[in-house]
């Protein structure tokens, strides 16, 4: 028999059991469940953000969070969800989708997306069962670290690590202009920034700042951490140029100084997430010897058609 708890900000109680959650999903998947965006912003509360837990007994089963973004019939709800490998196959993945499903009609979403991290077989029946169809791909690529540890800066650059407190807003400014039309890097605020600084594996020397003529120009922040069977891992956790700066070689400078900084640091792995869209930075990527490593898709409903076939329904049986 399984319990529903419905909460709109992560404490204590549901705290103490999500680590276990989610490292038993990711040894037994060979990745991690969920993605850091959205669950950093649910911990912290607010940004319509709502968890959906599922419990067996008094063990947390399975977890999904949701947030809500947007206005009108712009306006969607986006999804992700685990289920503990013990308890799979018991219908906790349809009860979680389920009520991300009733939250969404509730918050009179037009759409609700669901992210399947490397996604399987089982994930695409469970969408097609609730009639969600792939709309993103998200590609994760792969190489060795190191190999690049005396790039050479283009004139007039200065790189230089990130200053905690001195460069939070220009850094913010010129990440949310870089970022303005994307849903996962853009429209930061100061508390999204704090809540990475806050985590175990921020470290100021990983976040580099390149400046030319004297202006933020660009920046390569990369996160190192231990990840299972993969080792220590650097990840590009987000590279941005200015519009007006593109064309410098900048982004191939900074992506090259962070394989070699990456190494420095102990990883062994260097990786990467790109949209499959985005074809400038997948070539710039495959050029610098990354390989495809597994593929993320982002499953979308639309909200707004069903709720107009069921009212079209009343209308005739009326």
């Amino acid at each position: 028999m399984h319990h529903i708890e419905i909460v709109s900000q992560l404490e204590g109680p549901h705290l103490a059991q999500l680590p276990e959650l989610v490292d038993a999903a990711t040894r037994a998947d060979g990745h991690e469940p969920i993605g850091e965006h959205k669950f950093l912003r649910l911990k912290r509360g607010g940004d319509l953000g709502v968890a959906v837990l599922a419990f067996e007994e008094r063990r947390l089963a399975g977890y999904a969070h949701t947030l809500t973004f947007g206005e009108g019939e712009g306006r969607r709800v986006s999804c992700e969800f685990v289920v503990h490998p013990d308890v799979r196959r018991r219908g906790v993945g349809r009860m979680l989708l389920s009520h991300a499903l009733m939250h969404a009609v509730s918050q009179g979403a037009a759409r609700i997306d669901a992210w399947a991290y490397n996604d399987s077989p089982a994930s695409a029946h469970l969408a097609a069962q609730f009639g969600f169809a792939p709309a993103r791909r998200l590609y994760h690529l792969h190489r060795h670290a190191g190999g690049q540890a005396d790039a050479q800066a283009p004139a007039g650059a200065r790189l230089r690590p990130f200053r905690p407190g001195a460069d939070d807003g220009r850094w913010l400014a010129l990440n949310n202009r870089i970022f303005a039309a994307h849903p996962e890097n853009g429209a930061w605020t100061l508390d999204d920034l704090r809540a990475r600084m806050a985590q175990p594996w921020f470290a100021p020397r990983d976040f580099l700042l390149l400046e030319a003529e004297g202006r933020l120009a660009a920046f390569c922040w990369v996160k190192v951490d231990e990840r299972g069977d993969d080792g220590r891992v650097g990840e590009i956790y987000v590279i941005g140029v200015a519009p007006e700066q593109r064309g410098r070689g900048f982004a191939r400078y900074l992506l090259d100084t962070a394989l070699g900084h990456a190494a420095t640091r102990g990883a062994r792995t260097a990786a990467v997430y790109v949209d499959a869209t985005n074809a400038p930075a997948l070539a710039l990527y495959e050029a610098a010897g990354f390989h495809r490593h597994h593929v993320d898709i982002c499953y979308t409903r639309d909200l707004l058609a069903a709720c107009a076939a069921t009212a079209g329904e009343r209308q005739v049986a009326a």
